[in-house]
């Protein structure tokens, strides 16, 4: 009894277009996690500048997200009711939260190996139920709570291993200082923006959010280059002096 209606309830969400369409995108987005680590290691070197980086992925989202808009029912019936006081106040801060995650995430990319920069980064999630519960009120199961348990679990053993090997060269590559804590800063600030956007996007359409969020992303990379100091933004010197396409 129990297996047959186990049976009719997995049918009923095969037959569900909205199911279907959830589970393909998180397949592309299963590939997309598993292939982006080595495809940066593979073809970004590490004279690369991370800030640079940073800011063409938000330009190309820009224009992305452009195209998707155009093509689905055009900007201007996309954006009807948009408003810059309520577009500040759901999309700014979790736009500034991505855009010092992604300049981690890539600084993070040359000094872990795939495996552990996967493992590491799927702390993002434990982050995400955190601010989703803290901005929320949303809860997780019991079966949630245990997955996500072996999660930090598992980013404990892979940063303890790589913080014991960071004062010598090791197979892996893996560094604590500059590849673990960046890295979970970043997760940290995913978890929040995510949260963020979460929230906003009960009202918002996500393609116009996701067209808002690397508009104010390419804006905040622009006044780190022009006002932070050296000292705070590292990357601002060489910027400045070898361009920003290095």
């Amino acid at each position: 009894m129990v297996v047959r209606q186990l049976s009719r309830t997995v049918s009923e969400m095969w037959e569900d277009p909205g199911t279907s369409r959830a589970i393909f995108y998180s397949v592309l987005l299963a590939v997309q996690f598993g292939f982006q680590p080595i495809l940066m290691k593979e073809c970004v070197s590490d004279g690369v500048i991370s800030a640079s980086m940073a800011f063409i992925q938000e330009l190309c989202k820009l224009v992305l997200a452009l195209i998707v808009i155009q093509m689905e029912r055009g900007l201007r019936r996309s954006a009807k009711g948009w408003t810059l006081q309520s577009s500040l106040r759901g999309a700014a801060i979790p736009a500034a939260s991505y855009a010092v995650q992604n300049i981690l995430m890539l600084h993070s990319y040359h000094h872990l190996d795939f495996i552990a920069f996967n493992l590491l980064n799927q702390t993002k999630l434990l982050s995400t139920a955190l601010f989703v519960y803290l901005l929320m009120g949303h809860r997780q199961s019991r079966m949630q709570v245990v997955a996500l348990l072996m999660l930090v679990f598992s980013a404990f053993l892979l940063g303890g291993e790589a913080k014991r090997s960071s004062s010598s060269p090791t197979p892996t590559g893996n560094s604590f200082w500059l590849g673990v804590v960046p890295l979970l800063t970043a997760s940290m600030l995913s978890g929040l923006g995510g949260a963020m956007s979460q929230q906003a996007l009960v009202t918002r359409n996500s393609f116009v959010y996701s067209l808002e969020l690397a508009v104010y992303s390419v804006a905040i990379f622009a006044l780190m280059i022009l006002f932070l100091p050296a000292g705070v933004f590292g990357d601002r010197d060489r910027i400045v002096s070898e361009g920003l396409l290095v």
